[in-house]
């Protein structure tokens, strides 16, 4: 129950964050845009791509700057007034806050890299895929000792949905476990960032939930949450379709990156599957075109993968994949909210 004492809570842990990081946002994204396109960090889009998103090649990359410059500083400034308090319960939640940007930062370097070779040293490929999985392995372990170090929260334990408080006990497989979540979840969030506003529209909601899971539970990381989500508002400006400018892998990796910090400073990485649903399809979608073609030598499971391209190519525009998959997300929240409902103080 949300009780009247909260409200303060709610103002300082969600409105402000959120409002600083979406004015800040539209404010970096106005000069940014054309300073992308200036410097020719342009899309190419694959020929064997749809056609309808021929048309996109040429609209800047690398915009997942917009939302990120804004989330850091504002979580970094939240890092600050916490560490100021003299109260160790908010000394804590510093510690968590740096947490949730080890991941984010770090995840949106490597994006950062991959773009930079694609786009400006035209590495079609990028990073080699072993390339990738080192440096998404090195952050997490980065992360792991971060949160074993500097704050009290177990990395092997997981909050069950629909549990009544019961925790999942991970044990020595709790970084092993880790490090799967991570992959999976960072790659889902990529796949995810191939329509106008798609990942960004899916991951409010989602950023959303952890924050008020946060406020709910008096657990650390709302602030953080609060920006993201914020700071995305704010990138949807120049988003939205028709794109002015796309996240690129530094966007689609950093908010990867956001969501695995904010489950596990949370103890939620079970509610991943559950707020992250669209994510989890997309991956599993490519999964099984790749396994079903491989296994009958040549034939589609999907007109196209990942499944947002399958109802492009069934006759959905752009706007109603985001849509219909935006609103998907809210529902799972919803129901990831009732999920740890039990868990309320």
């Amino acid at each position: 129950m949300i009780t009247s004492e909260m409200d303060l809570d709610y103002t300082i842990r969600l409105l402000v964050p959120l409002l600083a990081a979406w004015a800040l946002a539209l404010c970096i994204g106005r000069p940014l845009v054309p300073f992308l396109h200036r410097i020719r960090f342009d899309q190419t889009e694959r020929e064997e791509g749809l056609e309808s998103h021929k048309k996109k090649t040429g609209t800047p990359t690398m915009g997942g700057f917009i939302f990120l410059i804004p989330m850091v500083i504002v979580t970094a400034l939240s890092v600050f007034l916490e560490r100021a308090s003299s109260d160790l319960h908010d000394a804590k939640h510093a510690a968590a806050l740096i947490a949730v940007l080890i991941p984010t930062i770090g995840f949106a370097l490597i994006g950062f890299a991959d773009d930079y070779l694609k786009v400006v040293r035209h590495h079609n490929l990028g990073l080699r895929a072993w390339q990738k999985l080192v440096l998404q392995f090195a952050v997490t372990v980065i992360f792991a000792l971060h949160v074993h170090l500097f704050t009290d929260i177990s990395l092997s334990e997981m909050m069950l949905p629909f549990a009544s408080q019961r925790v999942w006990q991970l044990g020595i497989l709790g970084i092993p476990a880790l490090i799967l979540i991570a992959l999976a979840t960072s790659n889902g969030t990529n796949l995810t960032d191939g329509v106008d506003g798609l990942c960004a529209s899916v991951t409010v909601p989602v950023a959303l939930f952890f924050t008020l899971a946060a406020i709910l539970m008096r657990g650390p990381g709302a602030p953080a949450g609060a920006a993201m989500a914020g700071a995305l508002l704010g990138y949807l400006f120049y988003n939205f379709y028709p794109a002015k400018v796309f996240m690129g892998d530094t966007g689609s990796l950093a908010i990867g990156g956001f969501v695995i910090g904010m489950s596990y400073v949370l103890r939620m990485p079970l509610f991943i599957p559950i707020v992250g649903l669209i994510y989890a399809i997309e991956v599993i979608s490519v999964a099984l075109q790749v396994g079903y073609f491989k296994l009958t030598h040549g034939k589609r499971l999907f007109r196209m993968a990942p499944i947002h391209h399958h109802f492009e190519k069934g006759g959905w525009s752009e706007t109603r994949v985001v849509g219909v998959f935006t609103t998907v997300t809210i529902l799972m929240c919803l129901i990831a909210l009732a999920g740890i409902a039990p868990a309320f103080p």
